[in-house]
């Protein structure tokens, strides 16, 4: 009789090898892909995102939710209405309502300021924290620091004022989306009109954007929609 010496591999185990090494190789090529345990898990939490985002949607008034990876504040260097060095940290470890417009506007920008100014007071009322509003000039030429200053003192002095060099703040506002054209006027050239976006960004404390909130600008509508918001997971 003869015997296997240590180690030695069966027929039996080489055809057992075999099948499960064909198996592999048709289920991967059956599915077009090999199994990919990561990838298979990403797709699970991308999905759960969305379900997550559409459910938070459904909630909410006139503001429109926006993923958490879609928009980032990056760096930045630009003047704040004291005319100090203003940058990214300035949207840091606090939500902030971001509105973008000029203090030459006849109406759009007053009236959603006098809005946001009865946001804050309302949310005050409630006991809830307040967002940091930040007034953003597309029409830095006419706004600088000092008239930008004195306009947002009408309404409320916490209110951040961001303004600087035209080709900054073009570059500032192009990077959030925001965009805004300028009408001239021939009688009078320096009082040409400026037509911008009309929404507000709701900005998170890492610097994320997290929802536009779409006009009509209501004070009931947005403290509702902030409130949901800062409450989603996150």
């Amino acid at each position: 009789m003869r015997t296997r010496s240590k180690g030695s591999v069966t027929p039996f185990v080489i055809m057992a090898i075999v099948a499960i090494a064909l198996g592999v190789f048709a289920f991967e090529w059956i599915n077009g892909k090999p199994a990919n345990t990561d990838s298979g898990a990403q797709s699970v939490a991308d999905a759960s995102a969305k379900a997550d985002l559409a459910a938070l949607q459904e909630t909410l008034k006139t503001s429109l939710a926006l993923p958490l990876d879609f928009k980032h504040i990056d760096s930045f260097s630009l003047l704040d209405k004291n005319a100090l060095p203003v940058d990214e940290t300035v949207f840091e470890d606090r939500w902030s309502i971001v509105f973008f417009g000029y203090t030459h506007c006849p109406d759009v920008c007053p009236i959603t300021l006098q809005v946001m100014k009865n946001v804050v007071a309302e949310l005050e009322q409630l006991g809830k924290p307040e967002p940091q509003i930040v007034f953003v000039s597309v029409d830095p030429v006419r706004d600088t620091s000092e008239v930008l200053k004195k306009y947002i003192a009408y309404f409320d002095d916490d209110f951040v004022g961001i303004t600087g060099d035209q080709n900054n703040m073009h570059d500032f506002t192009r990077s959030l989306g925001i965009v805004a054209s300028f009408t001239a006027n021939d009688e009078d050239p320096e009082n040409y009109i400026v037509d911008h976006t009309a929404s507000l960004l709701l900005i998170d404390p890492q610097r994320r954007v997290r929802a536009k909130v779409t006009p009509p600008h209501e004070v009931e509508s947005i403290v509702s929609d902030y409130l949901t918001i800062i409450a989603a997971p996150s």
